[in-house]
């Protein structure tokens, strides 16, 4: 039987359908939707690697800002804080608690003398000096740090005094001078606040509240002393990273067998008195 042209050409278009579908649904979306979630996925990579790039310049610019404020806190430790020895007028934590209980009794006068030397500043009069608080000579070894040094509580030895009030003489402009030169102590950060001024002329009294923090440069802190032990300990602690924590020295040591606590005089012993 001879077949007219009509079913050879519906024959060969099913035969071309199925072809043109099996190359669609088989070939052609899949690769299309797969280079699709291809692309999908290398944007997000994109996007993963920009945003590195992102905050790669946010810590860039975080350690920049840190390194500003190091500078900074660097040239006040420069200036602003005790010395790291008593040949310096300062302290050394790192020797071995009896000597510091010792070292720490003209460590405090040392602080007097500058606070003494800071409140004569603009040639004022002084009536009323403020008076240093030492340690407890009293109070075992091991709290000196403690009750003096405020270490612990806090996480680096730092010393506060709140001196009460000053009382000082002289006109306007020297008792001015004198409040803010406060501002540029050596080797200490102090306050003088809520100045009241009483008077009349050239010859005015003013009187203000002091307050001084003294930051301790320390690469090695005192450590314990054993119960009934009669010297030093071997060693110390390494002291925490507070403020100037990297600027410090090891400790020296004392004679052996250690200095009794009792061996300095008392703290403020005419502290009024200590030029």
């Amino acid at each position: 039987m001879k077949l007219s042209p009509l079913p050879i050409y519906l024959i060969g278009l099913a035969i071309a359908l199925i072809a043109a579908s099996y190359g669609f649904f088989h070939q052609w979306m899949p690769n299309t939707t797969e280079a699709a979630r291809y692309n999908e996925t290398a944007d997000q990579l994109q996007s993963v690697v920009n945003q590195r790039g992102q905050a790669q310049k946010r810590v860039d610019e975080a350690k920049r800002l840190v390194e500003v404020e190091a500078a900074k806190w660097r040239a006040v430790v420069a200036t602003r804080t005790p010395g790291m020895s008593r040949a310096e007028r300062g302290i050394d934590l790192g020797v071995n608690p009896y000597q510091l209980a010792v070292d720490t009794q003209g460590f405090r006068n040392d602080i007097q003398r500058a606070i003494n030397a800071q409140i004569k500043a603009g040639g004022v009069k002084v009536v009323n000096a403020p008076f240093v608080p030492g340690p407890d000579v009293n109070a075992p070894v091991n709290e000196l740090l403690r009750s003096f040094y405020n270490f612990p509580p806090y996480a680096f030895p730092v010393l506060i005094f709140d001196l009460g009030q000053v009382t000082v003489e002289g006109s306007y402009e020297q008792i001015k001078a004198n409040v803010n030169s406060y501002s540029k102590m050596p080797r200490y950060l102090a306050v003088a606040d809520g100045l009241r001024l009483d008077g009349t002329g050239s010859r005015l009294t003013g009187t203000y509240n002091l307050s001084v923090v003294g930051f301790i440069r320390a690469k090695k802190i005192s450590g314990p002393v054993p119960d009934g032990a009669g010297g030093a300990p071997a060693g110390g602690v390494g002291a925490p990273g507070g403020p100037g924590a990297a600027f410090g020295i090891p400790g020296g040591g004392a004679p052996p067998g250690g200095v009794p606590i009792g061996a300095a005089s008392a703290p403020g012993a005419g502290a009024q008195g200590v030029d």
